[in-house]
C-alpha cells in the first residue's frame, strides 16, 4: 500500500539526521518498493557556494538520505524510531551537470534492488520538477538490526 504525503511524518521523523544536514524537505511517497522524496535548494545549504549554487555531487548524499527515509518509513509503520545506517558504497553514480541552483526542487526516487539481511542496495534517480534526470546511482548500504548492540560493539577497544 502506498503511503502519501498527506499522511507521512516529516522528514527529520524518519531520518536520523538534524539541520543543518537534513537535506529532504518532504517525503511525497512511500511503499515497500520505492519512496520518492524532495528536496529545495536553497542557499542555506550546508553546501551552497556562494556565486555557483551547491554541487550536483551533493545529490548523493540526497540519495542516501532518501534511503534512509524508506527504512524509517517501513519502521515507523511498526512504531520504531529511525535507526542508524552506514553507507558502503555506490556502483554507477552520475550526474547530468556540475551545479543545483537555489530556487530549484529535486525529487529523488529510492527503490531497493537487494534487501539481504543487514545488506541493502537501492537505485536511486535525482530528477528536477520539469523530470530533468540530474543524477543517477544505484547505492549499498548496512542497516544494524539491532543498532545499539552495533554501535557499542563499535566503541569497544576489545571486540573483534
Amino acid at each position: 500500500m502506498t503511503v502519501t504525503h498527506a499522511d507521512l511524518p516529516a522528514p527529520e521523523a524518519l531520518v536520523p539526521h538534524k539541520p543543518p544536514m537534513l537535506l529532504l524537505d518532504e517525503v511525497l511517497s512511500f511503499d515497500e518498493v520505492s519512496i520518492t522524496t524532495r528536496s529545495h535548494i536553497t542557499e542555506a545549504n550546508p553546501f551552497y557556494v556562494p556565486g555557483r549554487g551547491v554541487p550536483s555531487y551533493v545529490t548523493f548524499e540526497i540519495m542516501a538520505q532518501s534511503i534512509s527515509a524508506h527504512d524509517g518509513a517501513t519502521r515507523w509503520q511498526t512504531g520504531e524510531p529511525p535507526a542508524i545506517g552506514l553507507l558502503l558504497g555506490c556502483r554507477k553514480f552520475t550526474v547530468t551537470r556540475d551545479w543545483l541552483q537555489p530556487g530549484e526542487t529535486v525529487d529523488t526516487q529510492a527503490s531497493p534492488l537487494l534487501f539481504e539481511g543487514e545488506m541493502r542496495s537501492f537505485e536511486c534517480v535525482v530528477r528536477s520538477t520539469s523530470s530533468e534526470e540530474l543524477a543517477t546511482g544505484a547505492i549499498n548500504v548496512f542497516r544494524p538490526e539491532d543498532p545499539d548492540a552495533f554501535a557499542a560493539h563499535l566503541a569497544d577497544p576489545h571486540a573483534s
